[in-house]
């Protein structure tokens, strides 16, 4: 049984540092899904539902209140998307399979989305943001890691290979 997504992270050090415990994947706000190229491997960019406990400085400095990161499902198989209208809150639940395997349920209004990956998950573009009134995620983003910082000040659009893969 699972009991947190963050028990599946082979890189929790990035997201577990900012919790007393990592949120559950509950009422989280997808901003893409990114269907790798170069393997069966699903990218989700979502909003977790609650700011960091322990936010870095400049995220408070910044008055950041959103943190965003992306989650990379290796191995996916048996892929069903059925609607997306994005942005869109949702659930996304994981169910224990044989074989170290989790089936993923991504489903709300907006969203219908279904696979089967291995158990083993990757986090990362950490960043937070001052979520503007309209939802948007296009502000300011500031990243956790050393080289996003550098590299990206806001989101790339959809056609960033580098960013989204």
């Amino acid at each position: 049984m699972i009991r947190t997504w963050g028990e599946l992270l082979r890189n929790k050090e990035k997201i577990g540092s900012l919790y007393r415990e990592i949120p559950a994947l509950e009422q989280v706000t997808l901003r893409s899904v990114h269907f790798d190229r170069y393997g069966p491997t699903v990218i989700l960019r979502l909003d977790l539902p609650v700011f960091p406990d322990f936010p870095l400085p400049e995220w408070v400095d910044g008055g950041c209140d959103r943190l965003q990161c992306h989650v990379k499902f290796l191995a996916v198989e048996d892929v069903s998307m059925c609607r997306w209208k994005p942005p869109v809150t949702a659930d996304v639940s994981m169910t224990p399979l044989e074989r170290r395997r989790v089936n993923v349920v991504i489903a709300s209004e907006g969203v219908k989305l279904t696979f089967s990956s291995s158990d083993s998950l990757t986090v990362d573009r950490v960043s937070a943001f001052s979520s503007p009134a309209d939802g948007t995620d296009r502000e300011n983003h500031i990243y956790a890691g050393k080289v996003d910082r550098m590299r990206f000040g806001a989101l790339p659009g959809v056609d960033g290979k580098a960013y989204y893969e």
